[in-house]
Parts: structure tokens; C-alpha cells; sequence
């Protein structure tokens, strides 16, 4: 399966970034879900077509996976995406307990696992967003030393493949073209 690098547009992304297989991912993480205040130069994600876990409550999240991920239509962008592809960027998410109020995220690369002494990352479901649509995405740095790179997960499609309120702030925020991973067979727009 050969994989490139493709412009899309954020203002249809709910026609593209949408699920291709049926996986047992809890509806809370279902949709796609804007970065807002990150840092990097990428924009959004989708847990779609993941494998979900439900013994362990834990989700494997490729970077570079198709259609998982967009960036900044930027060299910055381009760049981070080409990182993240070369090392094969995984995020692994497990929950603490079945209410998926909070996650641990462990970052790995070339399949190593980043020492959470190096970098302690978590997810935090809003309490009055019992849906999944608002999460606190907070970082800590060389054990505690330094916060940096924390932002909101907001939806802003929803599982049924609906925008929610969030996509109008979200699009109002960010450049409409962003840069994705395709597979050969998936691709329809052009190239970069």
C-alpha cells in the first residue's frame, strides 16, 4: 500500500476524515476532533479505524496513518508530517476505568516507547461534556519541570458524521488547506 502526501480542505473534512471500517471505538471518541491552541503546526484527528481495546480500554493512534491526522499546508506542516511518517509517530491512549474520563498517552517512536519522565501527556474528558466533545490535553515536560503543548480536543464532527457548533470557531481559527496521508486508492484531491 503506497502512502503520499495530500492537500485537502478543512471546510469538507467530514466527507473525507470519516470511518472506512467498523471498529468498537466508544462513541466519547468517535468523530474528528480540532487541536484548538496547539502549538504544531497540525490541526486535527480522527480515532476512526483504530483498533479499540476494550479489555484494556486503549487505543493505538498512528500519526502517520491515512486520513488519522492533518497539518498545516506550510513547510513547517509538511515537515512535521514527513517526521512523523519517517518515525512512525504512535500515540498509545488508555483509559483509566470504562468511563473514559481520563487517559494516559504514551508517545512512541520507531515503536520505542518515550519515557514518561521525558514527557507525561494526558487527556481529560470536560465534566459537563459527557459526549466526548470537549477534552484537556495537558503535557508535562522532564517530569514536571515544564508545561508546554497543552491545548482542547474539541469535536466538531460528531459520530453521525454532523458538524457540531465547534466547526464554525474551528474554522474561523485555521487555514482551510491542510495537508493529510493518503493511501494510493484513496486519493481524489491534489497532490503536494
Amino acid at each position: 500500500m503506497t502512502r503520499k502526501i495530500e492537500k485537502k480542505q478543512l471546510d469538507n473534512i467530514a466527507t473525507w476524515m470519516k470511518p472506512v471500517k467498523e471498529t468498537d471505538l466508544p462513541s466519547v471518541l468517535a468523530g474528528v476532533f480540532f487541536m484548538d491552541g496547539n502549538p504544531l503546526p497540525d490541526d486535527c484527528i480522527t480515532m476512526y479505524n483504530l483498533e479499540w481495546d476494550i479489555q484494556k480500554q486503549t487505543l493505538i493512534l498512528p500519526v502517520f496513518a491515512p486520513l488519522q491526522w492533518t497539518f498545516h499546508n506550510t513547510i513547517f506542516g509538511w515537515l512535521l508530517l514527513s517526521l512523523s511518517r519517517l518515525f512512525r509517530f504512535t500515540y498509545k491512549i488508555e483509559f483509566a476505568d470504562k468511563t473514559l474520563q481520563h487517559g494516559q498517552i504514551t508517545p512512541f517512536l520507531l515503536g520505542l516507547q518515550i519515557p514518561k519522565w521525558f514527557i507525561d501527556a494526558t487527556m481529560h474528558q470536560e465534566e459537563n461534556s459527557p459526549n466526548g466533545n470537549v477534552w484537556y490535553r495537558k503535557t508535562r515536560w522532564f517530569g514536571g519541570l515544564l508545561r508546554l503543548g497543552e491545548y482542547t480536543l474539541r469535536k466538531v464532527v460528531d459520530k453521525d458524521g454532523n458538524y457540531t457548533p465547534a466547526f464554525k470557531e474551528m474554522l474561523a481559527k485555521v487555514k482551510n488547506d491542510c495537508l493529510v496521508i493518503v493511501c494510493e486508492n484513496q486519493s481524489s484531491v491534489e497532490k503536494v
